[in-house]
C-alpha cells in the first residue's frame, strides 16, 4: 500500500505540475500579444508626436490610450473623449496635437473597432 500511496503523490505531484506549466504558457502568450500592442501603440505616438517623452513616460502613455478606448467604449464623440481625456491628466495635459496623435494610436493598436471615430 505505501507503493501506491507514493504512485498517487507522484502523479499527483506531475498533474499539479503540469497545470502550472500551462497556466504560464497561456500567460506569456497574453502578455506577449499585449507588449506588441504597447509596442506598436508607443512606435506610433513617438513617431508622430517625437518629442512627447520629454514630458511623459511609455507607462503614462498606454494608460492615457488605453482610456481614449475605454472612452470610446463609453460611446463619446471623439471631441468628448479629448475634452475629458484634458480633464482627467490635470493641470499638465498633453497638447492637443500630441493628443490626437495618442488617440489615434491607441484606436490602432488597443480598440480598431473605433477607428470610424477618428476619420
Amino acid at each position: 500500500m505505501g507503493f501506491e500511496v507514493r504512485n498517487r503523490r507522484l502523479l499527483s505531484s506531475v498533474g499539479v505540475a503540469l497545470l502550472a506549466v500551462v497556466a504560464l504558457g497561456c500567460g506569456s502568450s497574453t502578455s506577449a500579444a499585449a507588449t506588441q500592442q504597447d509596442s506598436a501603440f508607443l512606435a506610433a505616438v513617438h513617431g508622430n508626436a517625437p518629442d512627447i517623452g520629454s514630458y511623459r513616460s511609455d507607462v503614462s502613455l498606454i494608460r492615457l490610450g488605453h482610456a481614449a478606448c475605454d472612452g470610446f467604449r463609453s460611446g463619446v464623440s471623439y471631441q468628448q473623449l479629448a475634452d475629458r481625456l484634458v480633464l482627467i491628466q490635470g493641470s499638465h495635459p498633453v497638447p492637443t496635437a500630441d493628443l490626437g496623435a495618442v488617440i489615434t494610436a491607441a484606436v490602432a493598436s488597443f480598440c480598431p473597432q473605433y477607428e470610424s471615430l477618428i476619420h
